[in-house]
Parts: structure tokens; C-alpha cells; sequence
């Protein structure tokens, strides 16, 4: 129960840090959940995420995620290079430890416009993002949560646990982010790179509005290059850097894809390395048909957290669909 407890504090000290930790490795198609102003393309999209990470087995969350974003264009206007447009985004996202012991959501709406600076395809867009995030603890059925309320001899009568996190405990919060970035689209050669400012209203975390529970705002920082070949092959570098208070969680990934000219309305098939900082090694493949993209990828653990004793693994699945 005590290891139990232990890493259920951990999740929880995590996940108060950072209220907006998307946390999916496929970071090529989550730069808008961090930065609005990253809608580089002018393809309406619907990406869907699904991530199981486990602790040694006592302790399991899954996270889910979908996101939609669409330009505001013609279908005529969509194909028109060199001109502004505004894009649309709505998300929601899940985070739920196994027995319901923790649950978290988050919902999220988004504007953003970009306007050429060159004739190469090259954008600057800015991005404005309204969130709403609510945590929940639900501890019934989990024995001995909360020692202050005991003693040697049991329960003690008309005991009040000290702990803040009680049973039934929950908040919610409004987040406002915005997001700056520069971008190219050129026939080869595609690039981006972006800042971000999250949760810029600081929100309280509790019902008291306690200075000391109150969010810092996150910064981070987007960046990614692909090359494609004449032979429509790719050839990619994507990074997510993020910091808020003391905590920060950066992500790297190195990705090829092949194009298979056999296969009728365009295939492909990628395969990449992604490295959380401090953290995981992420193994990951993808497969490409027409408009979809299916993705699948693995944490391998590098982080201090084997010195406890503890092993994690993470297992997690992707769909992008363009249209």
C-alpha cells in the first residue's frame, strides 16, 4: 500500500505541476495543444491519441486525446500559395489512473492566423487558445490513504486528515496560452519553429485561491525540419521543449519515411527515435495510406526512476487524418 501511495503522490505532484502536459510522443501532430500558431498546412485534420503507461504494476493511467483544426478557406483558396488564412482548433484530452483514482480532462478552443512574409511559402502566424482543466481524486476502496487519520489501535474518532488531496478533491481552471511561430512550406524543404507562453492568467488550484497553489506560467519552444526527396521520401527532426516553474519536460525525434510508389492512392512506411529528456528512449513506426497515418510507439525507461525500484513502460497509438 505504502509503494502504492508513493507513486500515486509522484502522479499527482506531476500533474498539478503542469496543467496542459499533453505528453503524446508523436510531436509532429501535438505542436497545436502547445502552440495555436502552428497550424502550418492548409488541410482540415483530426488527430486522435491513445497512451497506457504503467508503474512496476501498481499503478496504471491511460491518456487519450483528439484534436480537429481546420483553415478557414475555400476549397479554391486552399490550393492558392502565398496567402493569409485563419485556422480553427477544438480539442479535448483525458488522463485516468486505473480504479478511477485520478481523472483528469481537458478541453480546448483555439484561433490562429498566418500571413506570408516572402514568396517561398514562408508564414508568420500567431495563435490564441482558451482551455478549461479539472483534476479529480477519488480515494474509496484504497486502504489507509490517509495515515493522520489513524493510530495504533485504529481510526481515530472525529479525525480530519491534514492532507489537502482528500477524498473527493477536485478544482478547475480556465488557461489562456498564445503562441508566435515562423514557417515554411517550400516543395523540399518544410520547417517551423515556434514559442509559446501557457496558462499566461496563472490560475489558482484551489477553491481558497492560495498564492502558493497557484500555477506558473509554462513556456515553451517548437521546432521541425523535414526534407523531401524528389522520390517523395522524408527525412525529419521535430522537437518540443517545455518549461513551467522549476519542472521541464523536453521531447526529440528523428524520423524517416519511404514512399511506396507500388501501392494504388500512395503509401509509406516510417520508422524514428524519440528521446524524452532525462527520461525514455520512444522506438516508434508509422504507416501511411491515402489520407491516413497510423502510428505506434514505446517507452523504454532510461530515467532515475529504476533506483526506487520501479519499472515504467509506456505504449501508445495514433490516427491523423487529412481531408
Amino acid at each position: 500500500m505504502r509503494r502504492v501511495c508513493l507513486i500515486l503522490s509522484f502522479v499527482l505532484a506531476a500533474v498539478v505541476a503542469s496543467a496542459q502536459e499533453i505528453n503524446f510522443s508523436r510531436v509532429q501532430d501535438m505542436t497545436i495543444w502547445y502552440n495555436q500558431s502552428l497550424k502550418t498546412d492548409k488541410l482540415n485534420s483530426l488527430k486522435l491519441n491513445y497512451r497506457n503507461v504503467q508503474y512496476g504494476g501498481a499503478i496504471a493511467y491511460n491518456s487519450v486525446s483528439a484534436m480537429f483544426d481546420m483553415p478557414l478557406l475555400s476549397k479554391a483558396a486552399k490550393d492558392k500559395r502565398n496567402a493569409g488564412y485563419f485556422s480553427l482548433s477544438a480539442g479535448a484530452a483525458s488522463d485516468k489512473s486505473n480504479q478511477g483514482i485520478l481523472n483528469n480532462t481537458l478541453g480546448l478552443l483555439g484561433i490562429s492566423y498566418a500571413i506570408p512574409i516572402d514568396k517561398n511559402e514562408t508564414y508568420l502566424a500567431a495563435g490564441f487558445q482558451g482551455a478549461y482543466y479539472q483534476s479529480r481524486l477519488n480515494l474509496n476502496g484504497v486502504e489507509n490513504a490517509f495515515g493522520d487519520q489513524y493510530d495504533n489501535y485504529g481510526p481515530i474518532e472525529n479525525g480530519v486528515s491534514n492532507d489537502r488531496l482528500a477524498n473527493g478533491w477536485s478544482y478547475g481552471h480556465f488557461n489562456i496560452n498564445t503562441g508566435l511561430s515562423v514557417f515554411n512550406n517550400s516543395k523540399h524543404n518544410k520547417w517551423y519553429m515556434g514559442v509559446s507562453a501557457l496558462q499566461v492568467n496563472k490560475p489558482y488550484t484551489d477553491k481558497l485561491k492560495t498564492d502558493s497553489l497557484r500555477l506558473k506560467m509554462g513556456i515553451g519552444v517548437q521546432g521541425g525540419y523535414k526534407y523531401i526527396t524528389s522520390s517523395e521520401d522524408e527525412v525529419a527532426f521535430y522537437m518540443i521543449l517545455n518549461w513551467q516553474g522549476g519542472a521541464y519536460r523536453h521531447y526529440f525525434d528523428l524520423a524517416y519515411v519511404k514512399y511506396l510508389s507500388g501501392v494504388q492512392g500512395g503509401a509509406a512506411v516510417g520508422f524514428g527515435l524519440g528521446y524524452r529528456y532525462d527520461d525514455a528512449l520512444v522506438p516508434n513506426v508509422e504507416l501511411r495510406y491515402q489520407k491516413f497515418i497510423f502510428g505506434l510507439s514505446y517507452d523504454v525507461n532510461i530515467s532515475s526512476i529504476n533506483a526506487a525500484g520501479l519499472k515504467r513502460n509506456g505504449l501508445e497509438l495514433s490516427v491523423r487524418l487529412d481531408f
